[in-house]
């Protein structure tokens, strides 16, 4: 199998190659620049492209008629990223492939059209309003008219909780959406109605439409009430013998997401609310893998989901994937991470971390020596995959976890 494969991830480049697949990768000078690219690794894609930006369609041109060029048939794009979506759908267009469609990566990563979906397919999702710094004014006003405050703000094709938070009143607002137009070119955003409850993650594989593996999750806290990225930051993932009656709720739930999405082949990140009413709420999805530690969080019951999804890919067509019994009842992870910004000078060891036997797995995304800027729940630093025997066990050892290890950390000034 020919893959086209846009942006760098060790995981899923390793599984990958260690399946057979021929692999053509693409990644953009920030990652060449930021990530740990292994050039062990690179010399044995068959092809790789730095590009400038995901974002020039000019570029991606140039490049589906290079690959073209090349005599080679691709056939399948992966976009691993939340920012190569637009990108991946119009290269796969150009080299002839019906997916991912452009339309598709629009609804994916433009929040407004994925909400305007959702409502016209009848999935319940919170009301919102399109905002555009080249209108503060009638944008104030069309919230203060149709949704009233407060509401939640965020950008049009943004990543997670980043650049999102809540805003309280019109002056707010209108302050926010002048900051966020300071440059030439219109931005646009959209203000939502806030949604309460608890907050959920669904992780799949979808290969002709089914489920090769889902998970539900719970964070342990909605990602809009994350004070800090090191605490109360993280997900228990449910077993599904001891909540049948959730899994088989959120299981015909998705049906009808990914009927109005068009979702039959892809790796997807679905969030959702339980309500006051106890209905669920849809929140947001993607098809990409999710960030944190969640693909680790399988690793427990069989392998990191990159590789689950990589088994699926590589081998179409044949019996669901099975998933083995994990050692605790309950996994899931949490993130560890400083209060503040800075340079981390000092954060905790193997060692120290290696004292509580519950800890499965340890991913460090940014450790001694890298420079923290903004503060917010996605700055991912010390990621522990852990297991506990019940979910109020859980919530009790990332509490320990957190107590034990936070003071370790120790910031510089500056980047």
């Amino acid at each position: 199998m020919n893959v086209l494969v846009c942006r760098w991830d060790r995981v899923t480049l390793e599984e990958l190659l260690d399946r057979g697949a021929s692999v053509t990768l693409v990644f953009d000078e920030w990652e060449a620049a930021n990530r740990a690219i292994d050039p062990e690794l690179i010399a044995r894609v068959d092809r790789h492209y730095v590009i400038r930006s995901f974002d020039a369609l000019d570029e991606m041109a140039q490049l589906a008629v290079e690959i073209r060029s090349t005599g080679v048939k691709i056939d399948r794009v992966l976009s691993l990223s939340e920012f190569s979506q637009f990108s991946a759908a119009y290269l796969a267009t150009l080299l002839g492939l019906p997916q991912p469609a452009i339309e598709k990566s629009v609804l994916m990563r433009d929040k407004r059209a994925m909400k305007e979906r959702a409502a016209l397919s009848g999935i319940a999702c919170a009301r919102y309003v399109s905002l555009s710094t080249a209108d503060v004014e009638g944008s104030v006003r069309r919230v203060e008219e149709e949704l009233g405050f407060p509401v939640i703000v965020k950008p049009a094709a943004g990543l997670g909780s980043v650049d999102t938070g809540k805003v309280e009143g019109a002056e707010e607002l209108a302050a926010l959406l002048r900051r966020a137009g300071r440059e030439t070119v219109a931005q646009f955003l959209l203000a939502e109605e806030p949604i309460d409850g608890d907050e959920y993650h669904v992780d799949a594989v979808w290969e002709d439409g089914k489920a090769q593996i889902l998970g539900v999750s719970r964070y342990l806290r909605p990602r809009m009430l994350v004070e800090t990225p090191g605490r109360d930051n993280g997900s228990i993932l449910l077993p599904r013998e001891r909540e049948a009656a959730l899994y088989a709720e959120v299981e015909e739930l998705h049906e009808r997401i990914n009927a109005a999405f068009d979702i039959t082949d892809d790796i997807t990140h679905l969030e959702l609310f339980r309500r006051a009413d106890g209905r669920l709420w849809f929140s947001e999805i993607a098809t990409r893998f999710a960030g944190g530690a969640i693909p680790e969080s399988f690793g427990p019951l069989g392998a990191d989901l990159r590789r689950l999804w990589v088994e699926a890919i590589m081998g179409a067509g044949r019996e669901p994937l099975k998933l083995q019994e994990p050692p605790y009842p309950y996994v899931g992870w949490i993130n560890l991470a400083p209060a503040e910004a800075g340079t981390i000078l000092r954060d905790p060891t193997d060692e120290e971390v290696k004292a509580f036997p519950y800890v499965l797995d340890v991913i460090r995304s940014r450790s001694v020596g890298f420079g923290i800027g903004e503060l917010h729940p996605s700055v991912w630093c010390l990621l522990l995959v852990i297991g506990a025997d019940s979910e109020e066990q859980f919530r009790e050892r990332a509490a320990e976890l957190e107590a034990a290890l936070l003071p370790l950390y120790e910031m510089g000034g500056g980047e």
